[in-house]
């Protein structure tokens, strides 16, 4: 069985070969510069950043790919590009939650007799939270009651009210007593 130049190309890379990394990287290079660039997707300023994180992760995890040929070696890269896509999503939705969530506890906290706390201090401390809980933290300072979060979030009460609780304490722990109360 004679193997095919790609199939051989793909085996040596992983074994790391670099003139096969960058054949590699560069054959799809184009091809995840359109999946990033789709309409679903990024400002065209990120899309050179994401492309690049993908093919790093890429070529560091190489060796440990277990596919063959080239159906294989695209299938493994997109899956990895799509992790980086959600992952970078993630982040952003973070970002944006945070800064929702600090302004609205800058409003609602008052100046304690401790110590004034400081912009910093809050995203500081909301740096320490999963997106779940900073979500359902949001959703109480916009006023919502846990029921309706639950609604909202599709979530048992239960649930939602562990997070909340989880996140004052978390919050108190770092900002004082002065964090605003869940309804």
């Amino acid at each position: 069985m004679v193997t095919k130049p790609c199939s051989l190309q793909i085996e040596q890379a992983k074994r790391r070969d670099p003139a096969a990394l960058s054949a590699f990287c560069e054959r799809y290079q184009q091809r995840l510069h359109a999946y990033f660039s789709g309409p679903r997707h990024w400002h065209w300023c990120w899309v050179p950043d994401l492309v690049q994180e993908t093919l790093a992760r890429a070529i560091k995890s190489f060796p440990t790919f277990r596919g063959h040929t080239e159906i294989q070696a695209e299938r493994w890269l997109f899956g990895i590009a799509r992790n980086v896509h959600l992952q970078e999503v993630s982040r952003q939705v973070g970002i944006r939650l945070r800064y929702d969530v600090a302004a609205e506890l800058a409003r609602c906290m008052p100046r304690s007799a401790e110590g004034p706390w400081y912009w910093g201090d809050i995203h500081a401390a909301l740096d320490e939270l999963p997106l779940p809980q900073l979500e359902t933290l949001r959703l109480m300072l916009e006023g919502l009651t846990i029921r309706e979060i639950a609604a909202r979030l599709d979530l048992p009460d239960g649930t939602v009210a562990t997070r909340i609780h989880r996140a004052r304490k978390q919050l108190r722990a770092r900002l004082g007593s002065g964090v605003p109360g869940g309804r």
